[in-house]
Formats: structure tokens, sequence, C-alpha cells
């Protein structure tokens, strides 16, 4: 059977998206590519790769694109980031994303723009799971 092995996350600039993906999925840069981040020598076409030291999640490659997004920022992936409280949401803010819109219903989320524009959720706890 098939197993997810990585995603990969198309954007414009890896120096802005891979720092902040590193950050919103809690998965840092495997060495040499933090030290090309630091040192801004990627080559142009070069991807980050983002990876889990415990090996519990996939691989997430921040991959340069030339690609268009289409008119409502929506890129050539799109993840749902479910969170353990709301404090995580202020914590993508701070980050760089920026809130476009809320969804209320049936459950809550918060739709974000990555730095680069890529749209992207954030699924709020239930109110059922956290008595919030």
């Amino acid at each position: 059977m098939s197993r997810l092995a990585a995603i990969v996350i198309h954007c414009r600039d890896p120096y802005v998206a891979g720092p902040f993906w590193s950050r919103a999925l809690g998965l840092p840069p495997v060495d040499e590519d933090r030290d090309k981040l630091a040192s801004r020598t990627l080559e142009p076409d070069e991807s980050v790769l983002l990876r889990d030291p415990q090996g519990r999640s996939p691989d997430v490659w921040v991959s340069p694109t030339e690609d268009d997004l289409d008119e409502r920022g929506r890129g050539l992936v799109h993840l749902d980031l479910r969170l353990d409280n709301l404090a995580e949401l202020d914590a993508l803010v701070a980050a760089g994303a920026t809130v476009r819109w809320e969804v209320t219903s049936p459950h809550r989320w918060t739709v974000l723009a990555a730095p680069d524009g890529v749209l992207f959720c954030a699924i709020h706890p239930r109110e059922d799971e956290h008595g919030a």
C-alpha cells in the first residue's frame, strides 16, 4: 500500500515561505537548508526540506515555482492545520500570516494567507473537545 512520504508547498520565495512553514508546522529545515537559508545561498530552483527530527510527520518540501496563484490566492497545495488552542492562531499571524476570513458553520475555521499569498485554513478547536 502507498504511504504519504512528503508534501510539496509551491511558493514564490523560499526565503520567506521556508521559515514561515517551518514555524507554522513545527518542522525545522534540515541542517544544509537551514544554513543555505541563513546565508541566502539557495540555487534559483532549489527547495527547502522541512523534516521532523523524530520522523513522525511526512517531509515538507517548500519549492519555488513561477506558476501564478489564482484570483483567490489558491496555489498548488492547500493545507488545513488543526489548532490545539486559539493561541496557535495568534502565533501563525505573528509568524507572518494574515487573516482573510472566518467560517463559523458547521465548524469554525479561519482562512489565512501565508506571507507569499498562498491560502491555508486553521481549524479551531471544537468546543465539545476542549470545554471552551
